[in-house]
């Protein structure tokens, strides 16, 4: 699934058969093994805050560790890494700055089985952090649209397809609630196409992505783009 994001309170990325990356690079997915996990890490928490000297205090620029090794030199807000390998079973997540101040360790909200891949989502406020576990949906060939619900402050959120050429004549397709990703099937391919998240028909602010915005060699607008089957939507809080 080779993905393109931009950094937004709407995360949004193209996936591909077969790798993943971010909006300037791109690199291919190993197939996990019977006793491994695919994962990357997002980080959805506007901010990321310790006590110092008795105050919750933003600690700023953070590196991510995962289970104890260090997996991303800078983890700012609405950052994603590439997908790595990882042995199945609980991750357990912890942000620190170069002081040593950290955020966590968090354990991921549920075990991540063999063979499958997923994307972690680092979310909440101080003290109430917590690395919410999303299982990666199936592939296609055909075109599709998925929604990460990701937002602890939006419980359940609409999502949709709009025509990309005039910004408007917005069809919702489906729901997500918080904690969890839907997908729908567009058919085998779809043009003039935009992606938005919002209540009903209604997009929240800065909430609707045409492909063209998302990665800007799809001029056209359509799905599948090369290998580029699915738009997948990430909803956060913004910061």
């Amino acid at each position: 699934m080779t993905n393109f994001f931009i950094r937004a309170a709407l995360l949004a990325m193209l996936a591909a058969l077969g790798g993943c990356g971010n909006s300037s690079a791109s690199s291919a997915t190993p197939a996990a093994n019977a006793a491994s996990v695919q994962v990357r890490f997002v980080e959805g928490a506007p901010l990321l805050e310790a006590l110092v000297n008795g105050q919750p205090t933003d600690i700023g620029a953070a590196y991510l560790s995962v289970n104890g090794t260090t997996v991303a030199s800078t983890f700012p807000y609405a950052a994603i890494t590439q997908f790595q390998s990882f042995r199945a079973g609980t991750l357990s997540l912890t942000a620190s700055d170069s002081l040593g101040y950290t955020v966590g360790p968090i354990k991921t909200s549920a075990p991540l089985q063999s063979g499958k891949a997923y994307t972690v989502i680092l979310l909440g406020t101080y003290p109430a952090y917590e690395a919410v576990v999303y299982e990666e949906p199936a592939t296609s060939s055909s075109a599709q649209l998925s929604l990460y619900e990701a937002s602890p402050s939006v419980r359940s959120a609409d999502f949709g397809r709009f025509d990309a050429s005039s910004h408007s004549n917005f069809v919702k397709l489906g729901s997500a609630s918080y904690g969890s990703v839907a997908s729908v099937l567009l058919g085998k391919s779809a043009s003039n196409f935009g992606g938005y998240a919002g209540q009903g028909n209604k997009p929240f602010a800065n909430g609707a992505l045409t492909l063209a915005a998302v990665n800007s060699f799809d001029q056209r607008n359509v799905l599948p783009f090369n290998a580029a089957t699915r738009m997948s939507l990430i909803l956060i809080d913004p910061k």
